[in-house]
């Protein structure tokens, strides 16, 4: 049976000061001008190399998949980060194991697949600028022998806010009319940017452990399979999109697995590209008008513009 879902205002009741008073927290109290490029990168699986000249960092990946673990990875606005990848399907783990978050406010580039993975946070500032075949950001962690074997579990760190917030411009894209991937994981996720992946999937999940798979077209799919126990951050609800996904042809995930009453709502959603219907299935997903399904585990508010 199809059911057409009534759709209300949306409120955003997120904090701002919240959010900052988060952002500074979470990164250790850094000021702007205390962010540096990427340092401390050693490559622990796969084979490639990296270099830095002035305010570029430029990872060169000889492997289908590469693994680097890093002391430290922040991007501050005037420096880039550029992967130089064997094709647009190849990937590569960026495992930071600072006890701070990462604050990415210039421009990270790749012809390929990039994940970042940081349980004390990710931050991508209004400043930030990601062109990329693909990108996961997770606030949960990955082992490299996993990555390398193939598995993309990721699994909380305990004591870490494990949240990942973008508020720039991430475009994904593998070329040849292909749509990439972009995934935010975490234990709270929030987009008040603008996420593109036209003909690709959009994802933004939240729990504890989160288990990733590629369908036979490369779309990204994901599952929750540990539920959040806490509200660690206070901020409410688990997933909040405030911002704009543009996923023309594509699809957006929404997903949180939380535990009872920690969260008024697990699921909020502002403004979503062309979202002029919504249709509930049977199965619980919601398509939008546009062509981009918005596949809902949660509550979830969509509000439209006229």
């Amino acid at each position: 049976m199809v059911k057409k879902a009534s759709v209300a205002g949306y409120t955003h009741r997120f904090n701002r000061h919240a959010l900052a008073l988060f952002v500074m927290t979470a990164l250790g109290g850094m000021a702007p001008q205390a962010i540096a490029a990427p340092g401390g990168g050693e490559v622990v699986g796969g084979s490639g190399s990296i270099s830095h000249s002035g305010s570029n960092t430029t990872i060169l990946q000889n492997s289908q998949n590469m693994a680097i673990d890093w002391q430290s990875y922040n991007v501050s606005v005037d420096e880039r980060v550029q992967y130089l990848q064997p094709n647009s399907s190849a990937i590569s783990l960026n495992r930071i194991l600072s006890q701070n978050g990462s604050t990415i406010a210039g421009r990270i580039d790749a012809n390929g697949q990039v994940i970042l993975v940081n349980p004390n946070g990710i931050f991508f500032t209004s400043t930030s600028i990601i062109n990329v075949g693909g990108i996961i950001a997770s606030g949960l962690d990955m082992q490299p022998l996993d990555f390398m074997n193939g598995q993309y579990i990721f699994n909380e760190v305990l004591g870490t806010d494990g949240a990942v917030i973008n508020s720039g411009m991430i475009n994904a894209s593998v070329g040849e009319g292909r749509g990439g991937n972009v995934a935010l994981i975490g234990k709270q996720v929030e987009n008040d940017g603008v996420i593109v992946a036209n003909l690709g999937s959009v994802t933004l999940a939240a729990g504890r452990q989160a288990v990733l798979s590629f369908d036979q077209g490369g779309l990204l799919g994901v599952r929750i399979s540990k539920e959040i126990l806490q509200n660690e951050l206070g901020l409410d609800p688990a997933v909040i999109n405030s911002g704009e996904i543009l996923a023309e042809g594509g699809r957006v995930l929404l997903t949180a697995s939380t535990s009872h009453d920690i969260f008024s709502q697990a699921v909020n959603t502002g403004n979503l590209e062309s979202a002029t219907s919504v249709v509930m299935h049977a199965d619980g997903s919601f398509t939008l008008g546009g062509g981009a399904d918005l596949l809902n585990s949660g509550s979830i508010d969509v509000s439209m513009t006229e």
